[in-house]
């Protein structure tokens, strides 16, 4: 294989991280490979990602361009000088509904950007891969309820300066759900007119393993069969408190008997966990694994992984057993 980096890409909820991650493990089946969340720590593309300048200004957007490949540069660099392949995602096209909607730049100019950005990247032979799914709110609504009633008021909050309500009047969230529906329109539209390898993927259905199949085959691999470590899922479940900390910084974990798996509720209301290995499991479509073991007749564990925030290497202690265990 060829291609050295991959980019999962689309709007919010279309599933990026799950899919880029169970890409990488399919790859990292025969080739040595990383995986790079987007909100990761220091992303070597989103860590202070168009930063360089004003928004709303040529001189600034100039400057953005300009430091902008040069982050591209860098991190072609450091995939080249690792040897392996770099699967990442939500860096590229999602600029658009970061920063773009926001700024002087027109479609034109930025199929222009995203073009040198392609340019600067192409001794990778760099796949694009774009989901999207057509009924967008639809959804937004469904991870609305994953994610919780704070990230519902984030994505929806009113905003008069997106380029969406330069013809079109805000009325109330149904406007704010056509400015997101207009992002993925207009991030689509630019992924057209991108001249590299892309794949795009309807993500509505969720058969997640059909679409790492498609993508794994278009990358000319073959499909390697990952298997599940088996464990006893109720021997974890429970209340955890940060050691030292207060009631308010507890991670609970539950049994979700629908899906047969754990989940724990922490920043998001959902967020499904799978078993690596003895002890160790993963929440799933995050760079997050937590590491248990039985101390002083009390099971803890320790936070492990490359997610930008206050929890890597800290250690939680349970301190309420569910009624199932």
């Amino acid at each position: 294989m060829n291609t050295k980096l991959i980019i999962v890409d689309g709007h919010c909820s279309v599933g990026k991280s799950s899919l880029s991650k169970s890409v990488y493990k399919q790859i990292n089946l025969a080739h040595d490979t990383y995986w790079l969340h987007e909100e990761c720590e220091n992303h070597p593309i989103r860590q202070n990602e168009f930063s360089f300048g004003k928004l709303n200004t040529a001189e600034g957007m100039e400057l953005n361009r300009i430091g902008m490949l040069q982050k591209w540069m860098t991190f072609r660099d450091s995939i080249k000088s690792s040897g392996k392949v770099c699967v990442t995602e939500g860096c590229f096209l999602h600029a658009y509904d970061r920063y773009f909607i926001h700024s002087l730049w027109n479609e034109d100019e930025i199929v222009a950007y995203s073009s040198q950005v392609i340019e600067i990247i192409n001794e990778l032979n760099p796949v694009i891969v774009f989901l999207y799914r057509p009924d967008l709110r639809k959804s937004l609504e469904k991870a609305f309820i994953a994610r919780g009633q704070w990230w519902r008021e984030l994505m929806l909050r009113r905003d008069d300066l997106h380029v969406y309500f330069k013809e079109h009047e805000y009325v109330d969230e149904n406007s704010m759900f056509a400015a997101i529906e207009y992002e993925q329109i207009k991030m689509m539209s630019i992924f057209d007119r991108l001249l590299c390898s892309k794949i795009k993927i309807d993500t509505s259905e969720e058969h997640w393993g059909q679409y790492v199949h498609e993508v794994i085959a278009y990358l000319g691999l073959e499909y390697g069969k990952v298997k599940s470590y088996p464990c006893d899922m109720k021997h974890y479940l429970g209340t955890y408190r940060w050691q030292n900390g207060a009631e308010n910084e507890e991670w609970s974990i539950h049994y979700d008997d629908s899906n047969k798996c754990l989940y724990t509720s922490l920043f998001w209301p959902y967020m499904p966990m799978q078993c690596l290995a003895d002890n160790v499991f993963e929440l799933i479509s995050f760079p997050v694994e937590l590491h248990f073991q039985q101390n002083n007749n009390s099971m803890q564990f320790r936070v492990q992984g490359n997610y930008d925030w206050e929890y890597n290497n800290k250690v939680f202690i349970k301190v309420q057993s569910t009624p199932t265990e």
